[in-house]
């Protein structure tokens, strides 16, 4: 039995993304083909070093788009999908978050741009789109299910996302998409219920600690991955996306970690998972800026 996950993109990897392609004996999907740079950090531009990554990542992930069957895009940030790749959804089948609830302005008027878009694929080319919040189905023996929708972090100013899970027989793996923590209880209900082996979370927002991420809300996300780990059959947690653009992310969570080694969770970056060196490249930008005190 084939039951394949490949972590595309992510920034341990070196840009702003959770692509993810899996594969099955019968299905091949990928969910949020997308890759995007941080347009300021420290009061800087993308580096040059972080742009070449960016494109290099946009190639792998739409080779692996161009392959898959089935695509998802759990909501409608540009990290998270590409508006303008969407000749690569031809004959596809995609499955979309709601654009017409439990969905804030920006992220409507980029799912309507991105449907326009769609519009204008030859009809016998066109992809089946499918709302896919809430909804479970079969795919060729392949189980998959969308939780409802869910913050964004910790309320509705960043619109909502829906998490994905996969399964066949005993292997299982869940998405979680950006849920910054997580730190909701609608947002770890999903991954209590599935019960996932291989769980890819979208982990503590700490590099904005005590601003716009406050210390209750790491708490409570600490908390709740600990539960996770004690309640459910996890194994792996791939701990990535918002978490990896603080340097000093792991030492925040440090409690979380000590736990997982009490449980036997091994807890891993996306880099990691896919057995590569973390390069973290936007919490670095300052430091590809200056090397030795001197502008590059």
């Amino acid at each position: 039995m084939v039951f394949t996950v490949n972590i595309l993109a992510s920034e341990s990897m070196g840009a702003r993304s959770m692509s993810t392609f899996l594969e099955t004996d019968n299905l091949s999907m990928i969910i949020d083909p997308g890759v995007e740079l941080a347009p300021k950090r420290f009061s800087l531009p993308p580096h040059p070093v972080e742009i070449n990554k960016k494109e290099e990542l946009r190639i792998k992930i739409e080779r692996y788009l161009k392959k898959s069957d089935h695509l998802v895009i759990t909501h409608y940030h540009y990290d998270h999908y590409n508006p303008l790749a969407t000749d690569l959804f031809k004959e596809k089948t995609v499955f979309i978050k709601d654009y017409g609830k439990s969905i804030n302005k920006s992220q409507k008027n980029r799912a309507e741009t991105l449907l326009k878009n769609i519009s204008n694929i030859n009809n016998d080319e066109k992809p089946s789109m499918v709302i896919a919040d809430g909804k479970e189905l079969e795919i060729d023996g392949t189980y998959v299910c969308f939780s409802d929708p869910v913050f964004h972090g910790v309320d509705a100013r960043l619109g909502y996302v829906i998490q994905v899970f996969v399964s066949v027989e005993e292997k299982s793996f869940l998405f979680t998409s950006d849920v910054e923590g997580p730190a909701m209880d609608d947002q770890v209900r999903f991954i209590l219920e599935k019960s996932p082996d291989i769980l890819f979370v979208d982990g503590p927002m700490t590099y904005l600690l005590g601003m716009s991420y406050s210390y209750t809300t790491l708490e409570r996300s600490i908390q709740n991955l600990e539960k996770i780990m004690s309640d459910t059959k996890v194994r792996e947690i791939i701990i990535d996306h918002h978490f990896m653009r603080d340097l000093k992310s792991k030492d925040k969570i440090k409690r979380v970690y000590d736990y997982s080694k009490d449980v036997g969770v091994k807890i891993l970056s996306a880099a990691e998972f896919m057995n590569e060196e973390n390069n973290l490249l936007e919490a670095r930008r300052k430091e590809l800026y200056t090397r030795d005190g001197k502008k590059e």
